[in-house]
């Protein structure tokens, strides 16, 4: 059996400016931990957390309002960065 880590390496590669979303409606997915495990090991001097809440993580997706934030937060990060 093989296994998957998609942490795998997160400190040595992710050295770059890092925006993070996840909303704070947990569910059995383990998007809520995994973005904060993500934030806490990634290298990034430049890096942010965005939690949205009352929002899951399927909401994230189609949600007009919690998609709505999402992307304007994106919005800005893109402009700062890129």
């Amino acid at each position: 059996m093989i296994g998957f880590d998609a942490f795998h390496l997160v400190e040595e590669l992710l050295t770059q400016p890092l925006q993070i979303i996840v909303g704070n409606v947990q569910g059995a997915f383990g998007s809520y931990k995994d973005g904060h495990e993500l934030y806490n090991r990634a290298a990034s001097d430049k890096k942010d957390l965005f939690i949205v809440e009352g929002a899951s993580h399927y909401d994230l997706y189609h949600q007009p309002e919690p998609v709505s934030q999402a992307v304007k937060k994106l919005e800005a990060f893109y402009k700062e960065n890129l």
